[in-house]
């Protein structure tokens, strides 16, 4: 072979070599973006809660770590999710809301998901608290909003900091087949799996909740005031604060069908409160 043979050769070579170092940066490039990825960017958005930030807005698929965000995922309009997984959210992991800044009635449906570490944070790490916030999955039409209608189907969540589900606010929510577990047992905050309240309605119907126990001393007395805390006197019987693992408020029971419900290791079971709003 003569020389300028051989430096045509060495050339494509070096052309082919290049070209692959190239196409090896894409493919990394490529591999990173993914919906399994920490929210760079919390977006801000107007709830029916209030004003939040969240990690994504409908997305339906996927992985979204929702760190350093009040909220996962905010959904406002029907959509259908299926085998989303939501962690680390400081406030809400999926928040399904018709009462926000363009009301309107929506249907949402939630299948396979995986929501968990819904609460308060230290960095990046799940520290969970007494602060009455930290919900895994909520479906929410605000006071006056108009109805959220829905499901939430063979999920998992758990290590939420206040509840593992809440349907509040006229939704019409059918909850059927998850898997819902607190933080098990603990003295700084009275967990629920599964509330519905506020006019709520719907199914509650062959979920497994468990871990939702208080193991702490503060509860409230009747004029509202605080009892059982370092600083106040003990709390009366029947005033300390309860968790629960089905939990009904300010609704009427007989809209709401529920059985064959599997409920262990919740300091109550199920209970149904109507004097006052608790959540």
């Amino acid at each position: 072979m003569g020389k300028q043979s051989r430096k045509i050769l060495s050339l494509a070579l070096l052309a082919v070599l290049s070209m692959s170092a190239f196409v090896g940066v894409i493919g990394l490039s490529i591999g990173r973006v993914s919906p399994a990825h920490a929210a760079l960017v919390c977006i801000p958005v107007s709830t029916s809660r209030g004003l939040f930030t969240t990690a994504a807005i409908g997305q339906t698929i996927g992985t979204i770590d929702a760190t350093g965000c009040d909220v996962g995922d905010y959904i406002a309009t029907s959509a259908s999710v299926s085998g989303l997984t939501v962690h680390d959210a400081n406030q809400y992991g999926i928040f399904v809301d018709s009462g926000g800044a363009v009301p309107m009635a929506i249907t949402v449906s939630i299948s396979g998901a995986t929501v968990y570490n819904i609460g308060a944070h230290t960095g990046t790490a799940f520290t969970p608290n007494g602060v009455q916030t930290g919900i895994g999955i909520i479906f929410d039409s605000g006071a006056s909003g108009p109805t959220a209608t829905g499901s939430i189907t063979s999920s998992l969540i758990y290590a939420y900091q206040k509840g593992g589900i809440v349907v509040n606010h006229n939704s019409d929510v059918s909850t059927t087949g998850n898997t819902v577990i607190g933080l098990g047992h603990v003295d700084y905050i009275a967990g629920n799996g599964i509330e519905y309240a506020r006019d709520a309605v719907g199914t509650i119907r062959g979920n497994t909740v468990s871990g939702n126990y208080y193991t702490g001393t503060a509860g409230v007395l009747g004029n509202g005031s605080s009892c059982g805390t370092p600083t106040t006197s003990p709390c009366p019987p029947g005033r300390v604060y309860v968790a629960v693992g089905i939990l009904l408020v300010l609704v009427d029971p007989n809209n709401i069908q529920r059985g064959q419900n599997d409920a262990s290791d919740n300091q109550v079971h199920y209970a149904v409160i109507t004097d006052a709003a608790i959540d």
